[in-house]
């Protein structure tokens, strides 16, 4: 059978006979090349190879792609408001308002909000107290708490509308648990009524009643940037630890930033103005197309699921230009808060906010709705399998697929492992 050469000509075996040359510099010269280039293998095969064959892998369990497959199941009714829900080992974990699961493990939980204006550490299987810690705020109370990644950095928001930064410290004989404050960050003027902390960006977003959201570095504990004034007060801030994007939520409007601080895309969520957002949160996968997908949690009982998507405008009546690179940080601030506050005045009336006017719109694309109470708690797992939701009446929900579907793709994993 012919075969295809694609390497060089005197690689091949009895390609040429050395033996029969009998110029001295050539033969030099063509040993000098087969020693250069190698010895291609000779050819073991004398058919073609079989055709391969194309398996149809079923699609992957994503229950954002998959949305309009989602249908809710109850996965426990608790006697209090959730506020916080994590996934650890196949576990699911909720907690009521002001409190807040401990990472890595999330075998205990921080809770705040007590008469003596205290906060405590307890063990979340038996509900036992570890620790009180008082006087974090002076006579102030705790408004809200957020926990790094790690575990060993606890972010605290009071009434004073100041942000503390504490450590965990363990020390004597019998490894008591304490907060060492590392530094207490002022910059707002009203209650601190929102904060997450995004150790992957290094940072740490507050929000106030104010209507002020001001991102902090948390290694150096310093004042970065103060985003646009929003419409009302923060209702809730999140940051995506895949991609750095902020989204804040005021009344019933969200908006995107990058961590730059620049407003990417904003959105009016609904017309009715009490149906104001309590929760938001943001995919994050290590695929880059799907970290733009956000879900936000309702006062009136609906789950929404939105996905960001590039706007082609280019330029914004000459205001705005993306492409200037040549505009300095100071005026490309003030350019990207002139855009973002045109864009609410021109909100006003319920109208619905122009979003063409930003680098990004974003798209209503599912609403789930079982819920009759408030949603104040919206989670989704980093690989995107899970989806959870939960209400001030204690419902906690898992949205989920049909059973086939989780079948195919339970089963496309272990085709994959093997």
């Amino acid at each position: 059978m012919d075969a295809t050469n694609v390497f060089f000509y005197l690689t091949y075996e009895g390609a040429v006979d050395i033996d029969s040359i009998s110029d001295p510099a050539m033969k030099a010269s063509i040993l000098a090349q087969i020693n250069n280039f190698g010895q291609t293998p000779r050819q073991l095969f004398q058919k073609p190879h079989p055709q391969r064959r194309l398996r149809q892998k079923p699609p992957l369990m994503n229950v954002l792609r998959q949305h309009n497959l989602l249908f809710p199941q109850e996965v426990r009714t608790l006697t209090f408001p959730i506020s916080h829900i994590a996934v650890f080992h196949e576990k699911i974990l909720a907690v009521k308002v002001n409190q807040i699961l401990k990472p890595p493990s999330f075998s205990k939980y921080v809770a705040w909000g007590f008469p003596d204006r205290s906060l405590r550490i307890f063990s979340y299987d038996q509900d036992k107290l570890i620790s009180t810690h008082e006087g974090l705020h002076g006579s102030g109370q705790l408004k809200c708490v957020d926990v790094s990644k790690d575990g060993r950095i606890l972010v605290t928001g009071g009434e004073d509308g100041v942000v503390s930064v504490w450590r965990f410290r363990i020390h004597g004989a019998r490894k008591q648990q304490d907060l060492q404050l590392q530094r207490s960050l002022c910059a707002h003027s009203g209650k601190i009524t929102c904060l997450t902390v995004c150790q992957a960006y290094s940072l740490i977003v507050s929000g106030s009643e104010d209507g002020t959201v001001i991102l902090w570095d948390l290694s150096s504990l310093e004042y970065v940037r103060r985003l646009p004034l929003l419409p009302a007060a923060a209702s809730a801030v999140h940051a995506n630890e895949k991609t750095g994007n902020i989204i804040t939520a005021s009344g019933t409007n969200f908006s995107v930033w990058s961590i730059n601080g620049v407003c990417l895309a904003t959105r009016n969520t609904s017309q009715v103005p009490s149906d104001t957002i309590i929760s938001i949160t943001s995919s994050c996968f290590s695929d880059w197309m799907e970290t733009n997908w956000f879900l936000t949690g309702h006062r009136g009982g609906s789950v929404k699921l939105w996905r960001m998507e590039h706007n082609s405008v280019k330029d914004i009546n000459g205001m705005y230009n993306r492409n200037q690179s040549s505009l300095d940080a100071s005026d490309n601030d003030k350019c990207n808060e002139k855009t973002y506050e045109l864009a609410y005045e021109q909100h006003e009336g319920g109208k619905e906010i122009p979003s063409k006017d930003l680098e990004y719109q974003l798209m209503l694309v599912k609403e789930l709705k079982w819920h009759k109470q408030s949603v104040t708690c919206v989670h989704l797992t980093n690989d995107l399998k899970q989806l959870f939701s939960g209400d001030s009446g204690g419902h906690l929900i898992s949205w989920m697929l049909p059973d086939e579907l989780v079948k195919l793709a339970s089963l496309q994993d272990k085709d994959d492992r093997l």
